[in-house]
């Protein structure tokens, strides 16, 4: 918690009980004293920890020995104080002392041991010998990888996931030792490329496997647990967007932290032991990967870094870090040989035009070429294209599988613009993967039966009894979009989502293509995804998403009775996502209306919300492709070492192959388009997903307003609209008075938000 400085007094009290209890000749008096150390180092009194370090390596020479894995512990935090000091004569000699007695002690392979190599490593750097230095990195990191693997398969998610953000600093100083003394070593660059292999994403890997594992017959008897596990994750999920009174909020609070409790508890008998974690992420070479890649194509793994700044001196001042910058490793397929990092500068500024350039997308000027009329219209979108393509571009072929980092996970890189004057799209063919490593797990073969497609659409959002909620032309009236926007919209009296009568006309149409019914109105139930029994083939869902982001301000304990009892449901909707990531994005089912204004739904209806959390606990393994037609799908919070997170992680999580998400708050009738676009492209013309995706946006891009008339724009098609939504009904009718000639579309926030992650290939033969 940082609290150091309050720590200080108590520490000092239990020395001087300590002193009083058992002498200052005493094993446990040295550990008080070493405690305190660590203490003084943390806030840069460095004298005061100079003097209590060696005070404590004293007596713990005189009480256990120099051989002893404690004494070790004591020379390794005076080593690093030296460290902080400039003092490195100092602490070199120390530090080798304190590997020795550990390699003595506990062995070559034990976690501590890596913690000293790296140590080491830090201060060979800082004094010049960065080629031992990377010796000594690489043997942590493949002691590092046994560690990781044998904590994951025991861990939860949750507990992965803290893992990962309490040591990605390990990675992070690895690639900064490649790229500031190593950058054009080709065997340097491909170490720090298989280490990127090996940590990026690592905790969605092993929940995957660990998903693939339970579905086999081995494991068979977990299954009643598995369900258990399920059930509390939904009931949680729940709980969250209840009110409780001030009276009964400690009861609730308790029973939130009991559910979590028990969920916790059941993830860990989950867990598989043998899984064998490291044995997958060895085979994450970058030599396999590159001959797994289909012939020209060219895989690009950004990866943003905190750039280490080896020679600081902290009780100088000194930063222990440069300004973050962002890497791209460029491998070609079949050419493993041929692997290339390039540096494309400071993170800040990229990061900066990466939200201006997402947030342009909306403005009514768009990215539309037909629009580039001024200069200052494009400036920044051209600033950005050249700052992550100009460098890359002499290494790239037209087929292109990208890996983003960072910020870099919300940007549409489909549309940025090119020295052309056209977009990326045009000039090469796009897939996106969370990291590389993914490639692998193309080929392998899940144990699991799937069912038909899903298709569901518009559900009934205000799902209950008449008094419980109000009419959808009530709404509509408080809400007069123009067109409709498949998000959550806010009003006077809190969350509404608005009927989408083209997301009903997408479902009718494509169930059609997949030979199934649609699920809509009253029967688009929550159940159907959270509780089905088997994985359905492909799972379209053409409904309302959200994403809350960090939004609200924790309630401190004087205030939460008192803030609680004044919030509406909608409001206590927000508060309730705040603490858990895994809440703030979901999409929306029947009943979700009702739920936010704090009216009562059907039991079967649940709460109408179905989470990112949700989404973890279900069976999708087998399922070739989800696609949400749905606002927002593909953002999430960025958690270092981790992809977002969010529902785009969370359907990868539950086995799905693919997924269709979406980058921003996207239109409804275009939407629509849109999807009829891609399983044309999909099922009909037989084109991979990715491809099908990105021939359906060009042909969104380039349709006329006489090539609508016949289906959207008839006066029994907005008469129909008119039913649902007001809005859509008064959009449709506009456009019937343009020209024919007109591209409505053409403006990239229409079709761009929706990007391919996964396996980009197209479909096996439907299995029914």
């Amino acid at each position: 918690m940082g609290q150091y400085e309050d720590a200080l007094p108590l520490l000092q009290q239990v020395l001087e009980i300590q002193h009083k209890s058992i002498g200052n000749n005493h094993h446990k008096y040295a550990v008080c004293l070493h405690i305190l150390a660590n203490l003084y180092h943390s806030i840069k009194q460095y004298k005061d920890a100079l003097s209590f370090y060696q005070k404590a390596l004293e007596i713990e020479r005189k009480t256990i020995g120099t051989d002893h894995p404690h004494y070790a512990a004591c020379l390794n935090d005076l080593a690093l104080l030296y460290k902080s000091m400039g003092e490195y004569g100092e602490a070199i000699p120390l530090l080798q002392q304190a590997l020795k007695i550990r390699h003595q002690s506990l062995g070559s392979k034990h976690p501590h041991f890596a913690y000293f190599l790296y140590n080491l490593a830090l201060l060979y750097t800082a004094t010049n010998h960065p080629e031992e230095a990377l010796k000594l990195m690489q043997e942590a990191a493949d002691i590092d990888l046994k560690t990781i693997s044998k904590i994951f398969s025991i861990s939860t998610d949750k507990q992965r996931i803290i893992y990962l953000i309490q040591n990605y600093h390990k990675v992070e100083t690895f690639l900064s030792l490649v790229f500031q003394h190593f950058p054009n070593s080709p065997e340097a660059v491909q170490s720090a490329y298989n280490l990127i292999l090996r940590r990026k994403a690592i905790a969605t890997e092993t929940a995957i496997l660990q998903k693939i594992a339970l579905l086999s017959q081995q494991y068979a008897h977990l299954a009643p647990k598995l369900q258990q596990w399920q059930q509390i994750r939904q009931q949680l999920a729940k709980r969250c967007f209840d009110i409780p009174t001030p009276e009964q909020l400690p009861y609730y609070q308790q029973e939130i932290k009991s559910l979590e409790q028990q969920a916790e508890n059941l993830e860990r008998e989950l867990n598989i032991p043998e899984l064998n974690l490291e044995k997958e992420l060895q085979n994450a070479d970058f030599r396999t990967i590159a001959l797994e890649l289909p012939q020209g194509t060219t895989l690009i793994e950004f990866f943003r870094f905190n750039n280490y700044n080896f020679q600081a001196i902290p009780a100088n001042g000194d930063a222990a870090s440069f300004p973050p910058r962002y890497l791209a490793f460029i491998l070609p397929a079949q050419a493993p040989e041929q692997l290339t990092m390039i540096d494309l500068g400071e993170a800040e500024p990229i990061d900066k035009l990466v939200k201006e350039f997402r947030e342009s997308v909306e403005n009514p000027r768009g990215l539309s070429v037909a629009v580039f009329k001024k200069k200052e219209d494009i400036l920044s979108k051209i600033e950005l294209s050249q700052l992550i393509f100009q460098k890359i571009k002499p290494y790239l072929s037209q087929e292109l599988i990208i890996c983003p980092d960072g910020e870099l996970n919300c940007l549409p890189f489909e549309i940025l613009p090119t020295d052309k004057g056209s977009y990326l799209m045009d000039e090469y063919r796009c897939n996106f993967l969370n990291v590389g490593r993914d490639i692998l797990r193309f080929k392998a073969k899940i144990p699991a039966k799937v069912t038909y497609p899903l298709v569901i659409a518009n559900p009934d959002y205000n799902l209950a009894s008449p008094e419980n909620t109000p009419s959808t032309a009530e709404n509509e009236e408080k809400f007069p979009f123009k067109p409709s926007l498949r998000d959550l919209a806010t009003s006077r009296q809190g969350q509404i989502f608005n009927s989408l009568p083209g997301a009903e006309i997408e479902g009718e149409k494509i169930a059609k293509i997949l030979r199934v019914k649609p699920v809509t109105a009253a029967k688009a139930l929550k159940p159907l995804v959270s509780k089905a029994q088997k994985a359905p083939y492909i799972l379209h869902i053409a409904t309302h998403g959200y994403f809350l982001g960090d939004i609200t301000p924790e309630l401190d304990t004087i205030n939460q009775n008192f803030m609680l009892s004044s919030l509406s449901a909608s409001e206590r909707f927000q508060v309730g996502t705040r603490q858990n990531p895994l809440l703030r994005s979901g999409l929306a089912f029947a009943g979700v209306n009702t739920m936010l204004n704090g009216g009562k739904l059907p039991e079967e209806a649940e709460d109408g919300l179905l989470t990112s959390l949700d989404v973890q606990s279900i069976n999708l393994a087998g399922t070739e492709l989800v696609v949400t037609s749905a606002c927002e799908t593909a953002l999430g919070d960025l958690y270092t070492g981790e992809t977002l997170i969010g529902l785009r992680r969370s359907f990868i999580q539950a086995g799905a192959k693919t997924v269709i998400i979406s980058l921003w708050k996207v239109e409804d009738v275009a939407t629509t388009i849109l999807m009829q676009y891609f399983y044309y492209y999909l099922l009909k013309a037989k084109l991979s997903k990715a491809e099908a995706l990105r021939k359906a946006k060009s042909s969104l891009q380039r349709l006329t307003i006489a090539k609508m008339r016949s289906q959207w724009l008839t006066e029994d098609a907005i008469k129909s609209a008119e039913k649902h939504s007001i809005g859509t009904a008064a959009h449709l009718r506009e456009l019937s008075q343009k020209s024919d000639l007109e591209r409505p579309y053409e403006a990239p926030k229409y079709w761009a938000a929706f990007i391919c992650l996964g396996n980009p290939a197209g479909l096996p033969l439907l299995p029914f």
